[in-house]
């Protein structure tokens, strides 16, 4: 009798958790207009960004070849991050990722972009998952209340927003964005 607890109990389990509806990807994404320095104003806490209090991310668009990122980041005892990768577009609004060195470029990352207003200046992205999201902006003087709507149709995708990590600070703007493609 325990053994057949044991083999049912899983399954009802299963039964009674909430399906989640299939996350929305941007449809007709311009990958060209994503170009450009993009502020990070929250995100989902993540392993990859422990301890940031300030992130950014440039992504530079070339003719051929993949999407040049820089990520640069700041740690709560100052310390400076950077990382480079590449991108390439997988769909609408999907991306697949690679950070160097290796052996991290081995393993692709997914980054969907699920919402972005017609100006291309704010963002949200986030992963198949739900584990990893992101609040974009190209203007680091947003904040996190810019993006309540769109928030709140994150939200019935399935992605926890109320956990959002909101970062307390912002790295200052270059002035001369730097060239990313390689040519």
């Amino acid at each position: 009798m325990k053994l057949l607890v044991f083999l049912i109990a899983p399954l009802f389990l299963a039964s009674c958790l909430k399906s989640l509806p299939p996350i929305q990807t941007v449809q007709n994404f311009d990958l060209n207009r994503y170009d450009g320095e993009w502020h990070e104003l929250a995100r989902l806490p993540n392993r990859f960004e422990r301890n940031l209090i300030a992130a950014k991310a440039t992504y530079g668009v070339g003719l051929e070849g993949p999407v040049r990122i820089l990520n640069e980041g700041l740690k709560s005892n100052g310390e400076p991050t950077r990382i480079t990768g590449s991108a390439k577009l997988v769909g609408d609004g999907k991306l697949e990722v690679r950070f160097d060195p290796f052996p991290a470029n081995l393993f692709p990352g997914d980054y969907w972009v699920l919402w972005i207003d017609e100006s291309y200046e704010r963002a949200i992205v986030g992963t198949p998952g739900r584990e990893y999201l992101w609040i974009l902006s190209k203007d680091p003087a947003d904040i996190l209340s810019d993006f309540t709507e769109p928030l709140q149709m994150i939200k019935a995708q399935g992605f926890e927003i109320e956990k959002l990590f909101e970062n307390p600070k912002r790295l200052a703007p270059n002035s001369r964005p730097t060239l990313l493609v390689e040519g």
